[in-house]
């Protein structure tokens, strides 16, 4: 049979390929993901497969990020059906039906039914699947053509596969696994060459003002999100060129755009009366579907946030006037007084006031002391905005 890697996701087996022909998933997974991740006695002796897993519920947002999420499998699978499918039973069925097939099965169950009653997948289809409540509809069309349907089940992308079933709650702690063992034993790749990780392709480069936006993001992710750093990269418009600030952020999204750029890209502007104004015609503009751009969202706190400015201190909403990222910062921890926004400007395009955060530095300061989640810092704002950037990534 020769050496095999293997993908699976616990009793499923997504994908394997042969000696020095096969692919490589690392991408995946993270370095510390790998080890020993089966076992099981032959001949009397403990047999222990290394390689690579982590949770389906945990490769799930990778896979977002890595354009499989629902829309690119429907994608996907329409592309299949029309090419190889077309003049086949499977011509109506919708994605929707084959959705709710293949994110209904259990992989648990489906190991237990298939060591107990020697079923396979086509038996556990038929006979545990679509006799469910609520399967009246596609159980007849599945059954009577379930030759093509399992054809197309093998024609899907691995990976479209594994998000179908990461939509089945159960299947959250079902490890995926990257067995390399026996390629690696064989000698067609090394371990220290095996991890290849995120190519330059496939990673989000994340667009600033400049570098303070740069490194609370940098430092935000890594500390809230280890597991999706490796995703994203980084350009500060301060550091890397001879110009910063929302004007200029502005004209190199231009920029990119015109020259149709294919990396991933996404700029953020500020919620403030520039950026906000900014994002509007950079949300407005012609742009390749890879280059995204958003704001900074708005945030509950900064309803109702105290200013200073030329009629004095007073209570006001500052989303879309003086919201910068240093905002997101917990400004209450090693407290200093209580934080205020500044007026500094008046936009009369618009009719609004710029403002910014006073002593924003000395917030910033403060979070490069936070050495972990474990510290007695409030990261909920944070974890909004990283939220809404991986939304927007996937959107």
């Amino acid at each position: 049979m020769g050496s095999v890697a293997s993908l699976d996701a616990g009793f499923i087996e997504l994908e394997y390929s042969k000696g020095e022909y096969f692919n490589n998933h690392s991408k995946l997974f993270m370095p510390s993901d790998f080890g020993v991740i089966k076992s099981d006695m032959h001949d009397g002796e403990l047999r222990e497969e290394t390689g690579y897993a982590r949770t389906l519920g945990e490769v799930k947002l990778r896979l977002e990020l890595l354009s499989f999420t629902i829309k690119d499998v429907q994608r996907i699978y329409e592309s299949i059906l029309s090419y190889y499918f077309e003049d086949t039973s499977l011509v109506d069925f919708t994605f929707d039906d084959f959705r709710k097939v293949v994110s209904s099965v259990n992989i648990d169950d489906f190991e237990r039914y298939s060591e107990s009653l020697g079923l396979n997948f086509q038996d556990y289809i038929s006979e545990v699947v679509l006799t469910q409540s609520g399967f009246e509809d596609v159980k007849v069309r599945v059954i009577t053509n379930i030759a093509d349907f399992l054809a197309l089940y093998d024609r899907l992308h691995p990976y479209a596969y594994m998000r179908l079933l990461a939509e089945n709650p159960k299947n959250q702690h079902v490890k995926v696994m990257w067995s390399t063992h026996e390629i690696v034993e064989a000698g067609w790749v090394s371990e220290d060459d095996l991890y290849k990780g995120i190519g330059d392709e496939d990673k989000f480069m994340i667009i600033t003002e400049g570098s303070s936006d740069l490194f609370i993001l940098k430092r935000a992710i890594s500390l809230l999100r280890p597991e999706l750093a490796d995703l994203f990269t980084y350009v500060d418009m301060e550091d890397n060129y001879p110009f910063s600030g929302t004007g200029n952020l502005y004209k190199f999204f231009q920029g990119l755009a015109s020259i149709g750029i294919l990396n991933k890209c996404l700029c953020i502007f500020d919620n403030d009366a520039e950026g906000v104004e900014k994002y509007h015609k950079a949300a407005e503009a012609k742009a390749p579907s890879n280059l995204k751009v958003m704001k900074l969202p708005d945030l509950e706190e900064c309803s109702y946030f105290i200013t200073e400015g030329p009629t004095g201190r007073h209570y006001a909403d500052v989303n879309g006037k003086a919201v910068a990222i240093e905002c997101f910062l917990d400004l209450n921890y090693k407290e200093r007084g209580e934080p205020a926004i500044r007026w500094s400007s008046y936009k009369g395009d618009s009719n609004v006031y710029q403002g910014a955060l006073e002593n924003k530095d000395y917030y910033t300061k403060q979070f490069k002391k936070v050495k972990s989640i474990d510290d007695d810092y409030d990261f909920s704002k944070l974890n909004l905005l990283i939220n809404h950037i991986i939304e927007v990534c996937v959107s």
